[in-house]
């Protein structure tokens, strides 16, 4: 097979927040077509600032979207693009070279992907990767640890993870951060006790009946996401299950749903409109700047009783 052909980094998407333009792959053609009539006084299309998703996470999307949006005000148009995980190299070498953006924005858990990133070297558009593993980065190992370390301060001994999406560089890092602290305080962190998730609030579903049925059940449990922590919320409900008197709940990212939930939900807050305006910041300077690291916390609300 030509390397050309070869397919980039497949990420399963399941259940895509996405409209109808974005899942049928459009993207509008921003350049004019050739012999296109134009007045003569049309003004060239602002430069693109061109988000890269998997259709995963929208919530986060939203909030690297709006930091943007306040740092480039007008200068820059902003297109969201949701990545085919059977988009060849070939294929989005050609998606490149026909759209010339100014600035290819990864957000996880394509951030991760080093081969998008040599990919867009190569053609010679400029990329920044938003994540653990990108250039404007967050310490999301040592969140979590945080986040499980309070957890234990409140008298919590037996608790749960509902882990991210395969592959995700960043449910890796907050999957260690639960490890570390689990060891550190010297806590049973089985199997039985972790269960994956797929970022979904479905999975979160499904992970939260799991976890629920072990014997004895967990009295705290950390989701990776909100997304999946408000699953977890609904399964505690399904189950009979108090929060926070008989469970506590504590998500991750700090989006609105967290605030939105009921009862409202304990997160670890990402910066992620910090991270965008960032971001901002780097598309308008063609200076190099070196990678930036963000400090994550955990936001405590009415899923969890921290004392």
């Amino acid at each position: 097979m030509n390397r050309s052909d070869a397919p980039v980094v497949p990420l399963p998407v399941r259940n895509p927040r996405a409209s109808v333009i974005e899942r049928a792959n459009y993207v509008p053609d921003l350049l004019p077509r050739k012999g296109a009539a134009r007045p003569v006084e049309a003004l060239a299309p602002p430069p693109v600032v061109l988000l890269l998703h998997d259709g995963r996470n929208g919530d986060v999307l939203d909030l690297v979207e709006s930091g943007l949006a306040t740092g480039i005000e007008d200068s820059h148009l902003i297109a969201r693009h949701r990545f085919a995980p059977d988009m060849t190299a070939g294929a989005f070498t050609r998606f490149l070279e026909r759209h010339r953006p100014a600035c290819v924005v990864l957000v996880p858990p394509l951030s991760g992907s080093d081969d998008l990133a040599a990919l867009c070297a190569r053609a010679q558009v400029r990329c920044l990767r938003l994540g653990v593993t990108g250039d404007l980065a967050c310490d999301e190992r040592r969140a979590a640890a945080v986040a499980v370390a309070r957890l234990v301060a409140a008298g919590h001994a037996r608790i749960g993870l509902v882990s991210g999406a395969e592959g995700s560089p960043s449910a890796q890092q907050r999957e260690l951060g639960y490890l570390d602290a689990m060891a550190e305080y010297g806590l049973d962190r089985g199997p039985a006790l972790i269960v994956p998730g797929d970022d979904t609030f479905e999975s979160g579903i499904e992970a939260g009946l799991l976890l629920l049925e072990i014997s004895p059940r967990p009295t705290a449990i950390l989701a990776c996401n909100d997304a999946m922590a408000l699953g977890l919320l609904h399964a505690a409900a399904r189950a009979g299950i108090a929060v926070p008197d008989a469970l506590a709940v504590v998500g991750f990212d700090d989006t609105p749903l967290a605030r939105r939930a009921l009862p409202a939900l304990s997160s670890v807050h990402v910066p992620w409109e910090r991270i965008g305006q960032e971001a901002a910041r780097r598309v308008l300077s063609d200076a190099q700047a070196p990678p930036v690291s963000f400090e994550g916390e955990l936001v405590e609300r009415a899923s969890s009783h921290f004392g």
